[in-house]
């Protein structure tokens, strides 16, 4: 398989211009990427998973990463395939075929800028390339200047299944989301945890005692009856300060969790969340 790392993407981006290159991209946010970028065009397949922009309506999808289609991956012709996680059975098929890849491997804020470059270089955007980056700076500094003279609460994020109060997932130290926890004016409540994304206990939480819970849940539908029952449950657990004062806050926007140049919003939301009295100031 052709894996293109840091060094090496410039092999895809030196094609001729009248021969620009097939992307196929499993991974949302590098679709946004390519897309924000200009080169929506570029894309002829994409996972089921990649929904926004709605140009991508129209690009042919090609399953998930577990169970993508090999025949329609094959038929699109390919130049280059972006993954991102585990995808044992297309890695394979791409090393079969000779077909070249690319991981998009972002985690961090840093790892969101780098993947940009290398995106813009393997699609010929690289001036747009950084411009977006240059944008995405400018807005989180704005943001870090607008909260740094606040006081900073503890926050807690969250995935998990509305269902119940359970196998919760945070974000640990070097994700983006806890990254612009800080940015926005708090303070990650499990920043210290060597792990991206670690189960945690409720006891655990309970012992860190946020002031500010965050829950993502991007593929739910929140109406007054769910969040009442989504609160019970966290009354259930006990003396937590953000359920005591009502600072527990349900997030459905798909691109709260996807690393692209939509974090930036993310990191809007933040604010709002953390700092509330921001707004009541205006």
């Amino acid at each position: 398989m052709l894996a293109l790392p840091a060094l090496a993407v410039e092999l895809l981006a030196a094609s001729e211009p009248d021969s620009p290159p097939r992307v196929i991209a499993l991974a949302p946010n590098a679709a946004e990427i390519i897309c924000g970028l200009g080169a929506c065009d570029l894309l002829v397949g994409v996972s089921r998973f990649c929904t926004y922009p709605s140009e991508l309506e129209r690009v042919p999808k090609i399953g998930g990463l577990r169970d993508p289609d090999l025949e329609t991956v094959l038929a699109l012709k390919p130049d280059l395939v972006i993954l991102r996680g585990k995808s044992g059975p297309l890695r394979r098929f791409c090393r079969l075929h000779a077909i070249p890849v690319y991981d998009d491997r972002v985690e961090s804020i840093d790892d969101l800028y780098r993947t940009i470059a290398e995106l813009g270089r393997l699609v010929n955007r690289t001036g747009q390339a950084s411009a977006m980056i240059d944008r995405i700076k400018r807005e989180l500094d704005a943001i870090t200047a607008q909260v740094r003279d606040l006081p900073r609460p503890r926050v807690l994020f969250t995935l998990r299944s509305p269902m119940a109060l359970a196998n919760v997932i945070t974000a640990g130290d070097g994700t983006f989301i806890s990254e612009l926890i800080e940015i926005a004016g708090g303070r990650n409540v499990f920043r210290d945890s060597p792990t991206l994304y670690p189960s945690v206990s409720l006891e655990e939480i309970v012992g860190r005692n946020p002031e500010v819970i965050v829950e993502a849940m991007t593929a739910e539908k929140i109406d007054g009856r769910k969040r009442k029952r989504l609160i019970r449950q966290w009354r259930a657990l006990g003396p937590v300060s953000a359920v005591r004062k009502g600072r527990v806050h349900f997030v459905t926007d798909g691109y709260f969790t996807i690393p692209s140049d939509r974090m930036i919003l993310t990191a809007r939301e933040l604010v709002t969340l953390i700092h509330p009295e921001l707004s009541r100031d205006k």
